[in-house]
């Protein structure tokens, strides 16, 4: 690990943040527990890597269950984000460009990430789906700068000293749904997309695991892939969590899905032909 991850890590820790390591060219920690294997402590980290070094030059990720961060993430993959959070911005009088005067950080996926100051959180969510291209971060683990993703950078366009309080818009980004004609006109899935792929890369949550094992397997044979391997696709993920389900509960939660989606794609194919 170089001495720019180091410092990098020590600069999160100064502000209360907690750590976790993924492996090299990836978002998520493999090991049991999952982005829960953080520290605040570079000494504590630095003794559990010593124990792993596979994860040795890997990416770095924030705990935003323990840490006093909520993380504003923007979307420019297929999705314009950016220009949502312009829209929304632009109703309350605030201007986009406010949102460079806090910690800002360009992702490697070409989105950004803006992070505020957040200690009251009453609620947590793995994610919240705000709006078109737009998540809400406060909860479950976030790669930061400097991480590599097949090539391209997690960079910070700010410093970090810049980090501001939390603003009220933040608390507001929820009730965008209800602003926005295209989604008040759609049908709301429970778990966005980001949050299925959390679901892979971290386990399920606890007091969710079957409805999340049910929205990932439906998801996933949703883009018709084969059955056998979305079912593999959801023990990973169940592996991956804190309180995995036994393996008799999930493959009966994947029966009842592909049942559905089975008699599902029946009613479509009896419309089409009258």
């Amino acid at each position: 690990m170089n001495d720019n991850t180091v410092k990098a890590i020590k600069s999160y820790m100064g502000l209360g943040a907690f750590v976790y390591l993924a492996l090299p060219n990836t978002k998520y920690n493999a090991e049991e527990g999952g982005y829960k294997n953080s520290f605040n402590h570079w000494e504590e980290l630095a003794e559990w890597l010593a124990g792993h070094p596979q994860y040795k030059g890997g990416n770095v990720g924030i705990d935003l269950d323990r840490s006093p961060l909520v993380v504003v993430d923007v979307d420019q993959h297929g999705k314009d984000g950016l220009h949502s959070l312009k829209n929304f911005l632009n109703r309350r009088g605030v201007d986009l460009a406010t949102i460079s005067d806090t910690y800002l950080e360009k992702t490697a996926g070409g989105g950004w990430h803006v992070f505020y100051k957040c200690g009251d959180k009453e609620t947590k969510q793995r994610l919240i789906s705000a709006m078109d291209g737009l998540d809400l971060l406060n909860s479950g683990g976030v790669v930061v700068a400097p991480s590599v993703i097949d090539g391209n950078e997690y960079r910070a366009t700010t410093e970090l000293e810049t980090l501001q309080n939390k603003p009220q818009w933040v608390d507001e980004l929820d009730q965008g749904k209800a602003n926005s004609k295209e989604q008040n006109n759609q049908r709301h899935a429970r778990y966005s997309v980001a949050e299925r792929w959390g679901m892979i890369a971290n386990g399920f949550e606890k007091g969710q695991r079957n409805d999340q094992a049910t929205s990932l397997i439906g998801w996933l044979l949703s883009y018709q892939l084969h059955p056998r391997k979305a079912l593999e696709i959801a023990e990973v993920a169940n592996d991956r969590s804190l309180e995995p389900l036994s393996y008799q509960e999930l493959e009966k939660v994947y029966t009842s899905v592909l049942k559905r989606e089975i008699a599902k794609a029946k009613r479509k194919r009896e419309a089409l032909h009258g």
